[in-house]
């Protein structure tokens, strides 16, 4: 540091002090700096101040060595001027032992301040504080301090790697389970759950300080307006100036050694996933233009990636990039974009406080690590390439590349050796991928087919049965005649039917065979043919050769051409060139033979002698299926058939999700609001079979299941057909149903598939179902998900000996061939439905639609987790982990040297506090040993690790209740509620921070209060309702028997928000509306109103789109209503409503009104 950085201290401190709101300001008056006095005016009364003089110790200020080491050797003495000679003498004996030796400007003025403070007797305000005023200048050190102990306090892990003057990297990682996927999904994408998520940042050569990338952009408004700059510019601006490099992937370990160079990252024993390369390219190309976007205007990463969508494919380049865009409803259409929820960010709303609020979070480490969890859990709406939105409604569990031409082809690049770990993993999967690929170019149906980008380019070269004139200058030879457009070569003979334009000419000697080289200054030994006419060519560049190469000067020289030519799948028109296709598909080897070759990393090389385009079709095959299969092998994990024999050992199961996350939770969602509806009926789970064609099955995995194309006919209505019949879906199935065609098999495969059943669960509806029978016509696409495949084979991939057998050529063409099915001889679906089922391992299923297995016996099927989301809330998520307060003089040691460059000189690493790093024994694999209680963190709102129980002290013991908290605790609240449900927890928790974060502003206004310290459980709220206006009867009533408030208990419900809350008046106790009193409250004391209720066919009721701040606003209003009577108290006011007379009052009177009141609230808020 030194005088640049004193001068510049001295700037944001006078900033901040500009900005202080109206009471702060009439404390520190008129800061300045006029060389080498430093000033400002201490107001401690109205009218009267006294003014703080900080003089530069002068001979230290002159030298300039001083200053280089700021504030290491930095000086200066204070002095007290006011007009009240006394006052100004005890102030300055209070100053006299003020400590300013090598100290920052900003620490000297947050040491004055509170003295002067407490001398006066004046309440220090929270922006003059220390902890205020010291972060306003921070160094890059002070801030990746600050930063790292962030990341600490909120469980992830960071290390610093290769520290010295050329810049530094930064390892953070957080565990792959904190992402919240299931099993199924991180398998799908290529996670272990047991790895790390690992993301690698190269700066260079400083930290980030995104405080300043702020104050930058408001700086240079002025530029812009009169230089005609664009927003653009700053951000490239601040590219250059904060180089960034991003390295995604994941890794067994939570860090790795500091390594002693920039180019080792061996280290950090790593692996890379399926997004690991289109992450590392987003982090690269878009994300610091997105931050910049988001802190600039406000918006959320919504908004920014729709202003990079409209910037950068739509070509709009002035979208949020210039001045006016501010002022023509931009900046409102990015935050319409925000406005989407997404259910599968629900652990990210959760987390949104994660700092005091999402739009004030400046920890750049921390939002690289959000943002990356936000694209992963998002990535199927997202191009794995150009990284833009899918505009096609397709629903996928796996990311896939859009439509565009090249984002295919940069994807096959990409993806490189992906998709052979799919090939090595799940061999049986891509066995039956190929299978249906090839019946779906045997029967000529292969929609998705390879795009004109899937293909090779190959170069042919062939000899000419022609020769090039030569002319000759002294001892040089020319090959071309210059004209306006090239060089003009003569052969001789004609050039029909010989060369094509763009064609490559290699022209050679005629008797070593030897090519030539261009000319003397070049190495290339061809050159391209620009025009083609009967008799010349030409070509761009002319040919030299020499009498040394060439004796005879009357010989004509031999050439060849090299011709390139793209090879595709496609035909001239754009349609899919079947017999090429079905050539190249039956070249493919086994799979267990290509395993082996992916496995010696030859797989290329191999099928590259068998064609070229072998390597790019099985390639597409793979990497296009968008659902995720996996064969089940263990017998706990399939569907159970009730059979006794191995009659249908032939039909193998995988486990079939189709469905995006997004998706997937609304399905959950769906059936969680149905359960709801039908709260304590018996509901069972509804199961049926999908049966089609084996010729469709390409597509389905691909397209997954809709009803866009009308295979069998439509008897019973438009809609996806189900059948709770296998036998049923088993006939439509097969090769052909009605194409009576050889559809043919892949013969290399190890499982020669016959038929393809899919076993798809429905959301319970059937009355809302097009059709009930004889079969489920189901309209509604998101009431489906498949969960299950039955694949019939006539080889089991399990058998070794199964390459051996060769019975099944005798069938593979037959379309009439199918295995004889026993059939029972009793049908026991009815006795077996209606006794209870005793095994708890297995689904409960509807008893009236109950799927039936070919043997007409009931499906068992496991119960298993099939959301993308898991339904609890991951391991060290962010939830139950209090906001985070970093105080800079807290009591830490820091340590020297750290991180040690390799010149072993000293670096800006020298002073990281020891605290930020992760300890060895403090890493993500025992996470489970710590405690959540950190001595160096202070915990602001701590929820518990289920998400809705508080507790003042995490130190207590839960068997050990101190005497003193029975007091805190209200006797006349209903009891801790004991349901909860995940969607709902998270809910309110974004509701409760969004109110208290407003309540905590020093303009609040709400007229209402929640005091979190009372909060035993974010289900149950005690408001207070104040400020009421004073004219109003029920102010008066309050005033004249001292009442500062209307308590109300509010609890909330597990089905939350589908339904409305339930408010009650605590206390004090309302007129009831019969003798005379109004404001909606019961004589109960409930709180009944429609906005409350279901409502009614003419009144809407309740909306899950409601907020809480929303509705305790309303409720306030309608107390404060004169209409049709005022609310008063109650002669009796002091006398407390009790809990069951409340509901008891609630239901009377909602269906007095018609209003429909949720099931079960009788017995969830009665005593």
């Amino acid at each position: 540091m030194g005088r640049k950085d004193f001068v510049q201290d001295v700037k944001i401190l006078k900033e901040h002090f500009r900005g202080l709101n109206s009471k702060s300001a009439s404390l520190v008056q008129g800061f300045d700096f006029q060389d080498p006095e430093l000033s400002f005016r201490f107001g401690y009364k109205i009218g009267k101040s006294i003014t703080v003089q900080i003089f530069v110790n002068v001979v230290v200020y002159v030298s300039d060595s001083s200053l280089q080491s700021y504030p290491t050797k930095f000086s200066a003495f204070v002095c007290v001027d006011a007009a009240n000679e006394e006052e100004a003498n005890i102030a300055a004996k209070c100053l006299s032992n003020v400590n300013i030796e090598n100290k920052t400007v900003s620490e000297i003025v947050a040491t004055i301040i509170p003295k002067l403070c407490d001398y006066f007797r004046i309440a220090l305000p929270k922006d003059l504080s220390m902890n205020a005023l010291i972060p306003v200048v921070q160094t890059p050190v002070m801030l990746l301090n600050k930063d790292l102990a962030e990341l600490k306090h909120f469980r992830y892990n960071a290390e610093l790697l290769c520290a010295d003057e050329i810049g530094f990297k930064i390892v953070v990682s957080m565990p792959v389970i904190r992402l919240g996927l299931s099993l199924e999904a991180c398998e799908a994408w290529n996670l272990d759950p047991e790895r790390f998520l690992v993301c690698i940042m190269q700066f260079s050569p400083s930290y980030i300080d995104l405080q300043g990338v702020i104050s930058n952009a408001l700086q240079t408004k002025a530029y812009l307006i009169k230089e005609g700059g664009s927003y653009q510019d700053i951000k490239d601006s601040l590219k250059k100036q904060f180089p960034i490099t991003f390295t995604v992937l994941t890794s067994s370990l939570s860090k790795g050694m500091p390594s002693q160079s920039h180019h080792k990252d061996d280290t950090l024993e790593s692996d890379h996933f399926v997004l690991s390369w289109t992450l590392t390219e987003l982090l690269r190309q878009k994300f610091f233009d997105m931050l910049c976007d988001r802190m600039w205007f406000g918006i959320g990463w919504s908004g920014a990636e729709y202003a990079d969508l409209k910037r950068n494919k739509e070509l709009k380049s002035d979208f949020l990039n210039s001045e006016r865009s501010l002022f023509n409803g931009q900046v409102d259409e990015c935050l319409s974009q925000d406005e989407e929820q997404h259910g599968v960010l629900c652990y990210l709303e959760s987390e949104e406080m994660e700092v005091s609020t999402a739009s004030a979070n400046r920890n750049f480490l921390l939002l690289v690590l959000r943002f990356l969890r936000r694209r992963i859990l998002l990535s199927t709406k997202y191009c794995l390439t150009c990284h833009y939105p899918h505009t096609e409604s397709v629903s996928s569990i796996r990311p896939f590349v859009c439509g565009s031409a090249l984002c295919q082809h940069q994807a096959l690049v990409g993806l490189g050796n992906l998709f052979e770990a799919v090939l090595v993993n799940s061999p049986v999967v891509v066995d039956l991928l190929i299978s249906l690929c090839h019946v779906a170019i045997s029967g000529q149906n292969l929609s998705p087919f390879p795009s004109r980008a899937i293909g090779v380019t190959t170069t042919t070269k062939f000899d000419v049965q022609n020769s090039l004139v030569v002319d000759w200058d002294n001892n040089i030879g020319t090959v071309g005649t210059r004209t306006d457009k090239g060089y003009t070569v003569y052969g001789w003979k004609g050039f029909d039917d010989q060369v094509l334009v763009n064609d490559m000419l290699e022209v050679f000697h005629p008797e070593t065979g030897l090519p030539f080289t261009v000319n003397r200054c070049s190495h290339a030994t061809s050159v391209r043919v620009l025009e083609v006419s009967a008799n010349t060519l030409i070509i761009d560049f002319p040919i030299t050769v020499s009498t040394s190469t060439v004796p005879n000067r009357h010989v004509y020289l031999p050439f060849r051409v090299h011709r390139r030519s793209e090879r595709n799948f496609l035909n001239s028109d754009n349609t899919p060139n079947y017999s090429l296709i079905l050539t190249i598909i039956d070249k493919l080897p086994a799979v267990n033979m290509m395993v082996q070759y992916a496995k010696k990393k030859i797989l290329k090389s191999e099928l590259d002698k068998l064609d070229p385009l072998c390597f790019p079709l099985l390639s597409w095959i793979i990497s296009s299926n968008r659902t995720h299969l996996r064969l089940l092998e263990s017998e706990e994990e399939k569907v159970q058939f009730n059979q006794n024999d191995s009659s249908y050992n032939n039909w193998k199961q995988f486990v079939m999700i189709m469905s995006s996350p997004e998706k997937e939770e609304t399905f959950q969602r769906e059936k969680e609001k149905l359960r709801n509806e039908r709260r304590g009926q018996a509901l069972g789970e509804l199961f049926a079979f999908h049966g089609s064609p084996l010729h469709n099955w390409h597509s389905i995995i691909r397209t997954s299941l809709n009803w866009k194309k009308v295979v069998h006919g439509r008897a019973f209505g438009d809609g996806v057909y189900h059948s709770l019949q296998a036998q049923t879906s088993s006939s439509y199935a097969g090769a052909s149903y009605y194409h009576r065609q050889d559809t043919g098999y892949w013969k290399n495969s190890m499982l020669v598939v016959q038929k393809c059943m899919a076993l798809s669960e429905i959301v319970n509806r059937p009355l809302q179902f097009i059709s009930t029978n004889p079969h489920l016509v189901v309209q509604d696409e998101s009431w489906i998900t498949t969960r299950y495949l039955f694949v019939e084979c006539l080889r089991d991939p399990m058998d070794s000996t199964n390459d051996e057998d060769d019975d099944w050529t005798n069938n593979q063409n037959n379309n009439n061939y199918v295995p004889s099915i026993p059939l029972s001889l009793t049908n026991p679906l009815t006795s077996w439905t209606r006794r209870p089922r005793e095994n708890s391992d297995y689904i409960t299923l509807d008893h009236t639609y109950t799927p039936l297995w070919l043997n007409n016996q009931p499906l068992q099927i496991p119960i298993r987790d099939f959301s993308i989301i898991n339904n609890d809330i991951p391991d060290e998520s962010s939830i139950g982990i209090g906001q985070f307060n970093y105080d800079l003089f807290d009591s830490q040691d820091f340590i020297k040297g750290s991180v040690i460059s390799s010149n072993n000189r000293s670096t800006i690493f020298d002073t990281i506090d020891e605290d930020t790093m992760d300890e060895d024994e403090d890493t993500e694999d025992d996470m489970d040993a710590i405690d959540n209680d950190d001595d160096d963190f202070e915990y602001d709102d701590n929820f518990d690790d289920d998400g809705f129980e508080f507790q003042e002290n995490d130190e207590k013991n839960n068997d050990e209740i101190d005497d003193d908290d029975d007091d805190g605790i209200d006797l006349t609240l209903l009891p801790i509620p004991a349901e909860s449900s995940k969607g709902a927890t998270q809910r309110i928790c974004k509701e409760l921070r969004t109110i208290i974060h407003k309540q905590s502003e020093p303009s609040n206004d709400l007229g209402f209060f929640i005091d979190t310290n009372k909060l035993r459980s974010v289900y149950q709220w005690v408001v207070q309702l104040t400020n009421f206006d004073s004219s109003l009867p029920l102010a008066q009533d309050m005033a004249r028997n001292r009442v500062n408030s209307i308590d109300l208990e509010v609890r909330f419900a597990p089905d939350y928000p589908f339904v409305p809350p339930y408010v009650r008046v605590i206390r004090p106790r309302l007129l009831r509306f019969m003798d005379g009193g109004g404001g909606h409250v019961t004589a109960g004391g409930s709180i009944c109103m429609d906005l409350l209720t279901l409502g009614n066919e003419r009144e809407r009721g309740w909306s899950s789109v409601y907020t809480m701040e929303a509705v305790l606003l309303q409720i306030k209003i309608a107390l404060s209503s004169l209409d049709p009577k005022p609310a008063r108290l109650d002669r009796n006011w002091n006398c407390e409503y009790s809990p069951g007379e409340a509901i008891d009052a609630y239901i009377r009177v909602a269906n007095q009104h018609g209003w429909a009141v949720p099931q079960g609230w009788s017995s969830l808020f009665g005593r």
